[in-house]
């Protein structure tokens, strides 16, 4: 990228941004943090190919029983990435923060070439680029152990390369894209949405190349590549049994049931605002659509985002569970808020008003991007578990090495019945990533003993309950008789096995 005064700029603006986000975004530890289920997942896949030296096709978990733990879940790339660093460093969750850090700046950088590309003014690429660094999922993600910041690193490459593309036909855009788009889908399947914004963006602007056979073979091969690795690990799903729901297990996609509950709608519009266009995204689509100045390309990248959040509305609609859904809708909010400012900007010099709109616009990012920061470093409650921690850390004082464990999970087994009881990804993964012992996971929704007695029988050691008081009483009978209570406070209770 060429320096230019806007370029200097921007790298003035990301070396403050990642000085703040070291100093002030970054948890002191990923249990306490935002998603801390998912971060603990995530870096236990990573320590996992580190000390056992697996492919990076065979992720393992801690919460498959007695076997190798192999699971089912989107491609490795991430996790294999950060076991590499291991090497080096030791384990550390450093490694994986920085490296979310490094792949949300690449994004911002993809976003600027492409809204440079797209508007031809420099005012805009940079406008662009700080809304995404101050908006509340980069603000998140560049420091959490998860492999979102990757998979929209790829998605932001794909859709600058391919709309290169729809202009000069050049076969290099067009392999890149296709690389790019399956890298971003085998990370994050809901990332292949950036196909449909591509097939919208020919459909709609560039209808002729429809008809060329190398833009399908592209798409092909895409379909093909991020579908034959769902398969493969959708394989290990039925051989070993566990899976993160991408084809096995639960399921993210809505029931008629759901879609007709009207609730989920202005939640929807809610997590659009906080989490995707954000307050800036909005207004700029709002203000774009009134003065007729959306482009082929905007729609498509609306329409495509929108199919996402309606594939994966199951999990959209939840403030606990969703928010790294929306970063896809962040890069569209804030690629629209760049033409919008250099619209109102043009339009303010005309009346000399330029200075004022400026000033306001500086006061106004400031102040969403306080807000964001607040909101980092003062996680919702449902997102951490103090006494899910707090027992994993005695389990680890009182467990014998190598032990094999049942846990007892916050989570349900079953889904509400707005999504029609199916499946849920109920396995908590903080307890197993804190000791680093293997074991079973019992859903929250669990009644009675065969489960547990199953679990005994092929070795289990210790049973945990986090919670204060049982869970079901025929259990805790059943544990009076075959286990000896070892631990039991405010925050949980541990026994351990005759």
């Amino acid at each position: 990228m060429k320096m230019t005064k806007p370029t200097k700029l921007l790298a003035i603006i990301i070396s403050v941004w990642v000085i703040i986000q070291l100093t002030v975004s970054l948890p002191n530890s990923i249990l306490d943090d935002w998603m801390s289920w998912r971060q603990a997942d995530t870096q236990n896949i990573a320590r996992n190919f580190y000390k056992n030296g697996e492919s990076i096709f065979y992720p393992q978990i801690n919460w498959g029983g007695n076997g190798p733990g192999y699971v089912e879940n989107e491609f490795q790339l991430y996790t294999y990435l950060i076991a590499r660093i291991f090497l080096i460093t030791g384990e550390h969750t450093l490694p994986g923060q920085i490296l979310s850090m490094i792949f949300i700046i690449i994004t911002v950088l993809f976003l600027y070439k492409a809204v440079l590309y797209r508007f031809k003014n420099e005012s805009a690429a940079l406008f662009s680029s700080i809304i995404f660094l101050i908006s509340n999922g980069p603000i998140h993600l560049s420091t959490a152990i998860m492999p979102d910041a990757l998979s929209v690193m790829f998605y932001s490459i794909g859709l600058y390369t391919f709309i290169k593309f729809s202009d000069s036909k050049k076969i290099t855009h067009l392999i890149l894209s296709v690389v790019f788009t399956s890298l971003a889908g085998l990370v994050k399947p809901l990332a292949m949405h950036l196909g449909i914004i591509q097939f919208f963006i020919l459909l709609l602007g560039k209808r002729e190349m429809l008809k060329d056979i190398k833009v399908w073979l592209g798409w092909l091969i895409t379909v093909l590549i991020v579908g034959s690795y769902m398969y493969f690990s959708y394989n290990l799903y039925l051989k070993y049994g566990n899976t993160f729901g991408v084809i096995g297990g639960e399921k993210k996609f809505p029931t008629l049931q759901g879609l007709t509950v009207l609730i989920h709608y202005p939640k929807l519009f809610y997590m659009s605002v906080v989490w995707g266009l954000g307050i800036t995204g909005w207004f700029s689509f709002m203000y774009l659509f009134f003065k007729k100045k959306i482009s082929y390309i905007e729609w498509s990248m609306l329409i495509g985002n929108l199919i996402a959040v309606f594939v994966a509305m199951r999990y959209m609609v939840n403030q606990g569970f969703s928010p790294h859904y929306y970063i896809y809708m962040c890069f569209f909010g804030a690629f629209l808020s760049g033409y919008t400012f250099i619209l109102l900007n043009n339009s303010y010099k005309e009346r000399m008003k330029e200075k004022k709109f400026l000033i306001t616009v500086t006061l106004v990012l400031i102040l969403l991007y306080s807000a964001h920061l607040y909101h980092r470093t003062h996680t919702l409650r449902i997102h951490y578990h103090p006494n899910v921690n707090s027992t994993g850390f005695k389990l680890k004082e009182l467990a014998e090495p190598n032990s094999l464990i049942i846990v007892r999970s916050i989570a349900n087994e079953r889904e509400r019945s707005t999504w029609g009881n199916r499946m849920n990804n109920f396995e908590d993964p903080r307890i197993f990533y804190i000791t680093d012992l293997h074991g079973w996971s019992l859903p929250r929704d669990y009644k009675g003993f065969e489960r547990v007695k199953k679990f005994r029988e092929l070795g289990a050691k210790y049973y945990v309950e986090p919670y204060a008081k049982p869970v079901d009483e025929n259990l805790e009978r059943w544990l009076s008789e075959y286990s000896v209570l070892i631990h039991s406070d405010n925050n949980g209770r541990i026994y351990k096995f005759n």
